[in-house]
């Protein structure tokens, strides 16, 4: 009685490797109007994009453009670099997983051997799987990867924007313009108080009852008597 045959398992193997390199697809409904003039912001569509002053300033996975773009903040541009970097090495490795995933399928071929010679059939299915679980790591590495470009670049482009783009500037034009309103009055701390106006007239103060008026005074004893009227004509 010959043993029971596992081809499944191999194209199982394969099947699952190839679903896992894949990934779903999605886009962003709404992009921002109102946005400063160096600003940044992002939208996705099966993949992250960064846009300032309405044109496209970088793309995942590998992000080019963008460390030239934030240079001018020193924490922007290191992590536009390393997003640079994860995103270049998550490409090679999702490109190598894709070429190991199909290339397993070739391990089926080792049915042709079915009734001839069971050895060579089992050697070339378990190379499938073997292929086929390479591609399957590569792959898990691939997607990590990713994940830390996209990371990076929106640490990159937060940084920017926090010190030069939501300020209504670029890198290329260092230039900050005027705000659009009034300036805020100062906190009510910093007011400091007048003094009182020393020029402010200050009420008379209430004669006493039985005082004389200065009318009434008498005038000194060794004052002259003012001479009398001349006599009408």
């Amino acid at each position: 009685m010959r043993p029971a045959k596992r081809p499944p398992t191999a194209l199982i193997a394969c099947v699952l490797g190839s679903t896992l390199l894949g990934c779903s697809s999605g886009h962003t409904m709404y992009t921002p109007r109102v946005v400063a003039r160096g600003e940044l912001t992002a939208s996705y569509d099966d993949g992250f994009t960064l846009w300032a002053g309405g044109r496209k300033v970088a793309e995942s996975y590998d992000y080019a453009g963008l460390e030239q773009f934030v240079r001018c903040v020193p924490e922007a541009r290191e992590h536009a670099r390393q997003a640079s970097q994860s995103g270049s090495t998550a490409t090679t490795l999702s490109t190598l997983g894709v070429v190991l995933g199909v290339g397993s399928l070739g391990g089926l071929s080792g049915l042709y051997f079915h009734d001839e010679n069971e050895a060579a059939m089992g050697a070339i299915l378990g190379t499938g799987v073997a292929v086929a679980v390479t591609a399957v790591v590569l792959g898990a590495l691939s997607r990590r990867g990713k994940e830390d470009a996209h990371g990076h670049a929106f640490d990159a482009m937060n940084y920017y924007n926090d010190a030069v783009g939501s300020l209504g500037a670029t890198c290329d034009d260092l230039t900050y313009p005027p705000p659009a309103g009034p300036a805020p009055p100062p906190p009510a701390s910093e007011i400091a108080p007048q003094p009182a106006s020393d020029a402010a007239a200050q009420p008379a103060p209430a004669a006493a009852p039985g005082a004389e008026s200065p009318s009434s005074v008498e005038q000194p004893s060794g004052t002259p008597a003012p001479p009398p009227l001349p006599p009408p004509r």
